[in-house]
């Protein structure tokens, strides 16, 4: 076995997982804002008390820049790298060859081949569904670790030019793709563009739609609501708009969106309890927010936002309330910058049923949030290494957390139950 399927050194920890919580807050560092919740609870939940053991081991070491992973039926988990690769990982954390069939992508950083999910229907129609930095027409690039430095030391060139410059010599396209994975494992086919957009998140919706997370527009102004930055969008599966969209045949939204008025939405997850989905959605410097998302709605950045919005506050009403806009039911300041988020559904760790995860890239933590309904009752913090970026968390088939960690040390970890 390879350096990938090394299972590095345990530790031991104590992780919170009852209702039950402390007084003093998770977050203690000084706010950087000095707006005031919107109503009590809606941020620094207490400290949740400490109750489930759980071990944490590196189950897979030596990914380059790993970004989304999905669990298959079979056991086996399939991971995206930031550079263009797809690989497949075995449950005992053996790690394939990359997938062939991967569009060109010309990564720089965290850009490149970024989210992937599977189709609702996988077992049978072996589809799955990835966000991509496609490469434009007629560059070189293999997907590999010397194409992803050589295009980084391109990019540094390329923000030096012009505006002009850069029109005239565009870096890439952002796009969501459709694939069938074949049997082995081994090949993609039927590979289709469905969308070309500034993607994010992706998940199903119980009628089959796909949503999609969109970032900003940088830098941020008064917002064009026919293009599709900092919204969620809600497709079919082949690209076209479903009929029933909240904003179809209104002049001036595009007919994609399914709301309106996120920032950076990086986390998206179903409530198992309410059949909601929830998003997580980055506020810059402060300002972090958990949303309920409701077809229609309108979330209020770059008007209202628990942040002071230095270089990108709009024109116009600026504050944390505004009419026609949606509270978040939660928010973080200082930032968090969520990155992923999932709600624990399996029986490894009872106590934790119900329970949300996130991951963040600037606090180096994952978040457990005690919830009461749609409210935050406490948070812990778990994995709290400063320096570590933390990119997604979710939930495996055997009931075990899996965290991607991007950096410095690339790798996924494990969260399961201690050998008794």
């Amino acid at each position: 076995m390879n350096l990938f399927g090394k299972k590095a050194a345990m530790m031991l920890g104590i992780a919170a997982a009852s209702a039950m919580v402390f007084s003093a807050s998770a977050q203690q560092q000084r706010p950087n804002y000095e707006g005031k919740p919107a109503f009590a609870g809606q941020t620094r939940a207490p400290l949740a008390k400490k109750s489930a053991r759980y071990e944490l081991t590196d189950f897979v070491v030596g990914l380059n820049r790993p970004w989304a992973m999905a669990h298959m039926p079979n056991g086996n988990m399939i991971v995206t790298e930031v550079p263009g690769r797809i690989r497949i990982i075995s449950p005992d954390g053996d790690v394939s060859d990359p997938v062939k069939g991967v569009p060109a992508v010309r990564a720089w950083g965290s850009r490149g081949l970024n989210d992937i999910i599977l189709d609702p229907d996988f077992e049978n129609n072996r589809m799955i569904y990835f966000t991509y930095l496609g490469a434009p027409d007629g560059y070189d690039t293999d997907n590999s670790d010397e194409a992803y430095q050589k295009s980084g030391q391109e990019r540094q060139e390329w923000n030096g030019l012009s505006r002009e410059e850069k029109a005239a010599n565009p870096w890439g396209t952002w796009r969501v793709a459709s694939a069938k994975l074949s049997s082995d494992e081994k090949n993609l086919s039927n590979v289709k563009v469905i969308v070309e957009t500034t993607p994010s998140r992706m998940a199903f919706d119980d009628d089959g739609k796909l949503l999609i997370t969109t970032q900003r527009k940088s830098p941020m102004g008064s917002p064009n609501l026919k293009d599709t930055f900092g919204t969620v969008l809600r497709i079919n599966k082949d690209g076209s708009v479903p009929a029933d969209n909240p904003f179809v045949g209104n002049p001036d939204v595009n007919d994609m969106a399914y709301v309106i008025g996120l920032r950076n939405s990086n986390g998206m997850a179903k409530n198992p309890i309410t059949g909601d989905f929830w998003v997580a959605d980055q506020g810059g410097t402060t300002g972090d927010e958990i949303n309920v998302l409701a077809a229609g709605k309108d979330y209020g950045w770059p008007y209202v936002a628990y942040s002071p919005m230095p270089r990108e506050r709009a024109e116009g009403e600026s504050g944390v309330m505004k009419d026609g806009t949606e509270q978040p039911i939660y928010y973080w300041d200082p930032s968090l910058a969520p990155s992923s988020m999932m709600f624990y559904t399996g029986d490894m760790f009872p106590q934790w049923k119900g329970n949300l995860f996130l991951t963040g890239l600037s606090s180096a933590h994952v978040s457990r949030l005690v919830l009461v309904g749609d409210n935050v009752a406490g948070e812990e913090r778990l994995l709290d290494e400063p320096g570590h970026r933390l990119r997604h968390v979710s939930q495996g088939a055997d009931g075990a957390i899996y965290v991607l960690q991007d950096m410095p040390m690339r790798k996924i970890l494990k969260i399961s139950a201690p050998e008794e």
